[in-house]
């Protein structure tokens, strides 16, 4: 009885779906991708400039380090390398922990701005799905395969972009 029903159910499940109008969107990766995302994201590089180039002057300074051991280690006595190795791993504990910082800045970043233009993002989604008479709209990470024609995401991030 049990195979008979799921046997129809497999049967009927086509019939229902061809009626049915179904599109996929991510509606993250329009936002991050809009022209307010992308000044915003510059305006927080901006704002974080000072850790950012600390990163990159750490990066340097090992890199720096790297190259003199791989130069000079065969000529240097123990002690020498043992403060190049300390030196590296000290550089490389600060440059975690700016990254760590900035990871976690960028993070809260994202997750304030994401929330800030939900109701934008929803309107104009809304909108498209009205307009394209949508009966399902699934999260395209949600989905293992959509035709492209099914993604509402440059659509959405042409209204986005559109202001």
């Amino acid at each position: 009885m049990r195979i008979v029903f799921l046997m129809l159910i497999a049967l009927v499940s086509p019939l229902a779906l061809a009626e049915t109008k179904v599109a996929v969107v991510d509606m993250e990766r329009a936002l991050f991708l809009s022209d307010e995302a992308k000044a915003a994201a510059k305006k927080f590089e901006d704002d974080n400039a000072e850790a950012i180039g600390k990163v990159r002057s750490l990066e340097d300074a090992m890199m720096a380090l790297k190259e003199k051991k791989d130069k000079d280690g065969d000529i240097m006595g123990q002690d020498e390398l043992n403060k190049l190795a300390s030196d590296y791993d000290e550089k490389a504990r600060e440059r975690q922990f700016y990254l760590d910082k900035l990871q976690k800045q960028d993070q809260q970043w994202r997750q304030g701005f994401f929330r800030s233009k939900l109701p934008s993002l929803e309107e104009k989604l809304k909108s498209i799905i009205e307009e394209g008479k949508y009966d399902v709209v699934l999260q395209a990470g949600a989905v293992v395969y959509s035709h492209p024609s099914a993604d509402l995401t440059k659509v959405l991030l042409e209204r986005l972009n559109a202001k």
